[in-house]
Order: C-alpha cells, then structure tokens, then sequence
C-alpha cells in the first residue's frame, strides 16, 4: 500500500511536493514486532551528500589579571583574521574583567588551541580553558540540487527524528514550527490545555495536527535549555544579522536541510566536554545515540475475527488513526499519542473495573510488548548509517585539529 503526504512550503500552500511511503510488512522474530507493518520513505538517500560541521563553541576561560575586552580581541584577531568580541563576565572597574566567554563561529579548533595559548602566556589562566556549549549540525545536500529534493528531505527528517522521550516531558518542548501555517508558532500536535480531559482527546486525534511546512523551521525542545535544543530547516539564507537586517541568498549548490543541536553546559557534561583539552578525546560518533537519532513507525496487522467483527473494526480504526499521526506528526507526535493512551487508560480505570465486574469478566491485561524505549518503533538504518558516516567524518577533522 501506498500513503502519498503533500508537503507545502507556506500557509498559502505554495509549491506543493509530494512524499511517497510505502508499507511493508516486517520479517522478525521479535515479540514486539511479529505481525507489524512499517512505513518506508520513497527517497534515495544516495542522491544526498552528508556532513557534519562545527557551527559554534561557546570557551570560557579566567585570567590571572585584569584586562579590557578589546586588548583579547587584538590578540585574537592578529592569530584569526576577525574579531571575535570576548564577553565579560565580572565587569569591574576600568571596564576590566578576568571571566569571559568567547563564542567561536566555525571553529577552526588548530586555530582556537593558538588562541588559547597566547592568552594564557600573556595573561595566565586560573584554571584551565572550559567548554559551556557547542552547536553541530548535519547537513544533507542533494547532489542535483533541487527545492523538491530538499523539500523531500526535510519532510523525511521531520517525520523520523526522535532524540529520546525526555524532550515530550513538557509540552514546551513539543515539535513545533515556524512560520506556522495558522499561527506565527504552530505545534505539530493539537493541545487544549484550558480543559484537561479535552486536552487528551486533542493529543489523539490527528485530524487536528499541522504538519510542518518544509519552508519552515523545525524545533524540539526549549531555546538555552542546558541539555540540549534541536532545529530542523531548509537552509537557503546565510549569515543572518536580524539586527541589521542583512543575510547571504545561498547558491543552488551551497542549499541544503540542516539540522543542528545546540548543547547548553549540561549537554556538554553528557557527552564528556567539559574542559577544552577534552576535545581531544571526544568521541564525537557518540552523540548520534542521545542526540541524532532516527526511527521508523510500526503498526499491528489487524486480522477479520469471525467472534468480534466489531472489534476488528475499531482496531482496524485505532491503527488508521496511528498511520495518518505519523504522516501528519512523526514518531515524536506518535510518542505523544500512546503517552496520551496511557492517561486516558488511567482516567478511566475506575469505569473499566466496575464494567467488567457487572459483567462478570475480567480486565484484559496491559499489552507489555512494545513498551520499552522505543516501543514498537524500529531504527531508521539507511539514515542512520549515512549519519554515522558523517559524524565519523566530523571526528577525524576534530582529531587532527587538536593535533592528536
């Protein structure tokens, strides 16, 4: 069977591409997968070139003297060729400070070792140079560029990303994107957070979701969160300076779907960064477990039952409504839909026992397959085998940089 999705670029529905699934039917001996089907995306991942960059990194560093901003910035940009603008961050007399923050855009990590120890010759340092956040991103850009193969593959990214479940904790944290195709803001998935029974009614039905326009950008997770915040975007513009109101049009080659983590200081403590030296032994092919990770949806085979034709129907029905959340919302807005199953089976435990007793029979036990992490979702393997590729390429950069 096929599902074709229409992803639109704007609210006024321009430039319509279509996104083809296919469903297939699993060959595994697993519990939680016997008699499923799954949803594969129609695109050729060959067709894309994958890297993994540095976008930024967030040193912090403490001088053993005083010293104003614009003396760093000299020494800086003598090694770096631009300034680079050290905040302060104990400001005291004389405009002078020995805490900064230097936020270093593409680093060139070779380049930031030099940086660091001509400073610390000049100045000293305290302690040792520190590391308070960093941004990496993956970049998929088609080999013949085009704005449908780009559409295509933002559309994939959107639907089959799901970096754990501690992002659905709050609903904050939620998919959501911008610019909405209703509001400046629109959440993948429906609330109704005025009325909480309503409110679980909205997470489950996918006729109120929004899927995301691939002209828009894609997040999870709260901005400055100290884990971790996460952006999916079709990146056509660069070098944005909304203050000044300037930004680069990109070439047809340099355009590409980009999504990118932004690890705030607890992020980096995760991953085992906390001094700048550490980069040296930064496995930088394991963020994709917590932090790149892509998975594909699965859904029971509903077979006729001659005793309950009545249920069959409504199962029929339940996994009809999980295919249309997904290709509306992705696995994340799937997870969202069984956590809302869950409250809902609680809710109404209380009327489920009491029917049961009346009746003379008893509450069929919760279903236990499919309930661990990734429930009854399987790896996206093709994805994740080409973003493992580009990390891994991003590591090797990393290593000789540091010079180890």
């Amino acid at each position: 069977m096929i599902h074709d999705v229409i992803l639109y670029r704007e609210k006024r529905n321009k430039d319509p591409v279509v996104l083809r699934y296919a469903e297939e039917t699993l060959r595994s001996s697993q519990a939680r997968l016997v008699n499923r089907t799954t949803l594969a995306p129609q695109i050729d991942l060959k067709a894309y070139r994958c890297r993994a960059v540095i976008d930024w990194i967030d040193i912090h560093f403490e001088l053993s003297r005083r010293t104003q901003y614009w003396h760093l910035n000299d020494r800086i940009e003598k090694l770096t060729g631009r300034k680079e603008y050290p905040e302060a961050l104990d400001l005291g007399e004389g405009k002078t400070a020995t805490r900064y923050k230097l936020r270093v855009q593409e680093p060139d990590l070779e380049t930031v070792r030099k940086v660091l120890s001509d400073l610390e010759s000049a100045y000293g340092f305290e302690v040792p140079a520190s590391i308070s956040g960093i941004e990496i991103s993956i970049d998929f850009y088609p080999v013949k560029p085009s704005e449908e193969a780009r559409a295509r593959m933002h559309g994939v990214l959107v639907r089959h990303f799901y970096p754990t479940t501690r992002v659905l904790r709050s609903s904050k944290t939620w998919p959501r994107f911008m610019p909405g195709s209703v509001k400046k803001s629109d959440y993948t998935v429906s609330r109704n957070e005025s009325d909480s029974s309503l409110d679980i009614g909205a997470r489950m039905t996918p006729g109120m979701d929004r899927p995301a326009l691939y002209d828009s950008t894609y997040y999870i997770g709260e901005r400055d969160d100290p884990r971790a915040f996460w952006r999916i975007q079709n990146k056509v513009l660069d070098k944005q300076n909304k203050a000044a109101g300037t930004r680069d049009r990109l070439s047809d080659e340099k355009k590409r779907v980009r999504i990118e983590v932004t690890l705030g200081h607890v992020g980096c403590r995760e991953i085992g960064l906390e001094q700048f030296s550490d980069l040296e032994t930064l496995r930088i092919t394991r963020l994709q477990k917590g932090f790149f990770q892509f998975m594909k949806p699965t859904f029971a085979i509903v077979r006729p039952a001659s005793s309950r034709p009545g249920s069959t129907a409504v199962k029929r029905k339940v996994e009809e409504y999980q295919r249309q959340r997904f290709l509306n919302a992705g696995v994340l807005g799937l997870q969202i839909r069984e956590d809302a199953k869950v409250e809902l089976r609680a809710l109404e435990m209380p009327n489920i026992r009491r029917w049961h007793r009346r009746s003379g029979s008893k509450v069929p036990p919760k279903i236990r397959a499919g309930v661990g992490a990734f429930g009854a979702m399987i790896a996206y393997e093709e994805l994740t085998r080409m973003v493992e590729r580009a990390l891994a390429g991003l590591q090797r950069k990393v290593t000789k940089e540091m010079g180890v």
